[in-house]
């Protein structure tokens, strides 16, 4: 299938099934391709954030977002009538769909104006599909990286890739439902393409469940990280009891203590040897205590 992409070559056009992929920012081919397939160009100034579909006067305005290398979300709007359909979005988001759109044969979409619509619905469950096997080797890699005592930077590296998966799996759900069989979209692009959506769905819902399990998968790395910590700073804080212990105790300058107690072998003996092995007996019975609580 012919895609166009300049304002030149939509005027050059003839054909009466027409497919333009258009950039956001570029007004004047978006406006010529609205006017010559008689589609109904919405006026909002702010970019729309959620997937939603609209179906007026035969006309449909479908929004998705399609995911890109970075995790980042773009979205892609698309409005079709009965002579081709017209796909706005940022250049990630129209490169990502070309290749499918370009496939298209002329007998797969004869007499059918809603195949490109279809086809482009697919292909952005496919991209994010294909993003999200990306994504779940880097998680993995993350994973095997933590292993032991994770620096706070490999943390936040990890809290960042879960909160980009909370809100792809937000969105991924947000798409499967509109696809829904009872929804308009569905009814308005009819049981010709009944099959098509329902892979689709099922694809967006594989995608969501992906997005799902890396998402509690580096929650577990994050919690084991979080106990590791509280068990080296209550070890570090047990090394150091019995040496305040004797800190404070010797610190008292009791009478007694001040009479009796005095010269370097005091000093050597009770100011070191007997704190030091305080904190070896310590770091004994910890051990201890760990391997009983493992067995």
């Amino acid at each position: 299938m012919d895609i166009i992409g300049e304002v030149d070559a939509l005027r050059r056009s003839h054909g009466s099934k027409l497919c333009v992929l258009a950039e956001t920012s570029d007004k004047e081919l978006i406006e010529a391709a609205a006017d010559q397939m008689d589609l109904t160009w919405p006026l909002e100034t702010q970019s729309p954030r959620r997937p939603s579909v609209v179906v007026t006067d035969e006309q449909v305005n479908l929004m998705l977002m399609v995911l890109g290398a970075d995790r980042q979300q773009f979205p892609l709007q698309i409005f079709s009538r009965g002579r081709g359909m017209l796909a706005v979005g940022a250049p990630a988001a129209l490169e990502a769909v070309r290749p499918i759109i370009a496939a298209l044969r002329p007998e797969d979409h004869s007499g059918d104006h809603w195949e490109p619509v279809a086809a482009t619905i697919m292909a952005v469950a496919r991209r994010c599909e294909e993003v999200l096997g990306e994504l779940d080797d880097y998680c993995e890699e993350l994973a095997v990286e933590a292993i032991g005592y994770a620096s706070s930077a490999q943390r936040r590296a990890i809290g960042g890739v879960r909160s980009d998966l909370f809100r792809i799996g937000e969105m991924q759900a947000a798409q499967q439902n509109l696809l829904s069989p009872e929804g308009e979209l569905a009814e308005t692009l009819g049981d010709l393409h009944e099959r098509r959506l329902a892979r689709a769905a099922r694809a967006f819902d594989a995608n969501q469940s992906m997005a799902t399990r890396l998402y509690a998968m580096l929650g577990d790395v994050l919690n084991e990280q979080d106990t590791l910590v509280s068990e080296r700073l209550t070890l570090v804080a047990t090394i150091f009891l019995p040496l305040t212990l004797a800190t404070g105790f010797f610190g008292m300058n009791f009478q007694w203590m001040t009479d009796r107690i005095g010269g370097f072998l005091a000093f050597l003996i009770l100011g070191i040897i007997v704190p030091v092995a305080l904190a070896v007996v310590t770091l004994i019975l910890i051990r201890r205590m760990s391997r009983q609580n493992h067995s």
